[in-house]
């Protein structure tokens, strides 16, 4: 009768969530937290689990860190095997899926080329064409690279070869917090990297978390809305992430094939279901542009995507089926 009793009063209790909220300056950018739970500090601790996660990540994989995991492994490009942390090992297996999908549009080895951009960026020049085509032939190709799993051991095989995981390291960093947020019993909440978020089941009383993709000509508009549940998005573009040299502005995001920024996709947003895929897809496709992704895609299940273009100062949006299936009204 006890036990009755006690179970009838929770019910008429009526416990109701709380949104705790909490934000980190980490990886460059900042990461949001946004859960609902029934206990307050129950939201508090997994927040902070998750970011310690993602502050040992950054400490591995960063390529600003003389101490990372990462820094050491491009010291020793080169020079032979090097055993890494299984996390490291899959992590830069994942990259080369997507370097070889889509034909080094996505390259890991990158790393090069985005130093030579920051230097230029210090000084405010642009780099030469003859310095460029150089970097391009003789530091990039992710076909350098040889993975051995029975000891988690990677050999680059090019001392001028240099792997970067920004363009899918964020999307891996918030797979990994979802991960210890869902060990620690939260069931709803968004985390927001830098443009990468991933949806936790949904807002009390709706279907899903509601996303806008903002217009990147008119950020202040939104294009459209979508509706995510347990799914990640990712969105690259120019109109947030960009640098200035000379008084011009040019994207984040580096051709590989060429070395140059991109220019004619102002935005892309990738709905997948995690986030390193998203944040991965997202940067490819920026550097694609839309006819060569649409192939690409093909080959990818209950992947979204929504490409913004830019053609003799037109702007064309294309969406795919998997896309529009997220969407909603406002």
């Amino acid at each position: 009768m006890n036990a009755i009793v006690i179970l009838l009063f929770s019910i008429f209790l009526n416990i109701q969530p709380v949104l705790v909220e909490r934000a980190f300056y980490v990886m460059g950018t900042i990461i949001e937290f946004k859960l609902y739970c029934e206990d307050r500090e129950l939201c508090k601790k997994a927040i902070s689990d998750a970011h310690s996660e993602v502050k040992r990540l950054d400490d591995m994989l960063s390529n600003y860190k003389a101490d990372s995991k990462l820094t050491e492994v491009n010291s020793l490009a080169g020079t032979g095997k090097t055993r890494v942390p299984q996390e490291f090992f899959e992590l830069t297996g994942r990259s080369l899926f997507f370097s070889n999908l889509t034909g080094g549009v996505f390259d890991v080895t990158i790393g090069k080329l985005l130093e030579l951009w920051r230097k230029a960026q210090q000084e405010n020049t642009l780099p030469g064409a003859k310095t460029l085509g150089k970097t391009v032939s003789e530091c990039i190709g992710f076909r350098r690279i040889q993975l051995y799993p029975e000891k988690s051991e990677i050999e680059i095989k090019s001392p001028c070869l240099s792997i970067d995981f920004g363009g899918i390291g964020k999307g891996y960093a918030i797979d990994r917090a979802v991960k210890i947020l869902k060990s620690k019993g939260i069931k709803s909440g968004i985390v927001n990297f830098g443009g990468e978020i991933y949806a936790i089941g949904a807002p009390p009383g709706k279907k899903g978390w509601l996303v806008g993709v903002k217009n990147p000509i008119k950020q202040e508009d939104v294009l459209t809305f979508i509706e995510v549940n347990d799914i990640a998005v990712s969105t690259s573009g120019d109109y947030e992430r960009y640098f200035e040299i000379g008084g011009r502005r040019f994207s984040h995001i580096i051709d590989p094939r060429t070395g140059l920024p991109v220019d004619s996709v102002p935005s892309v947003t990738v709905i997948a279901e995690n986030a390193t895929d998203a944040d991965a897809l997202s940067t490819a496709i920026s550097v694609m542009g839309k006819d060569k992704s649409i192939e690409v895609l093909k080959g990818l299940d209950r992947v979204g995507v929504m490409i913004v273009t830019e053609e003799k100062n037109k702007h064309t949006i294309y969406k795919n089926a998997s896309f529009q299936g997220f969407e909603v009204a406002e």
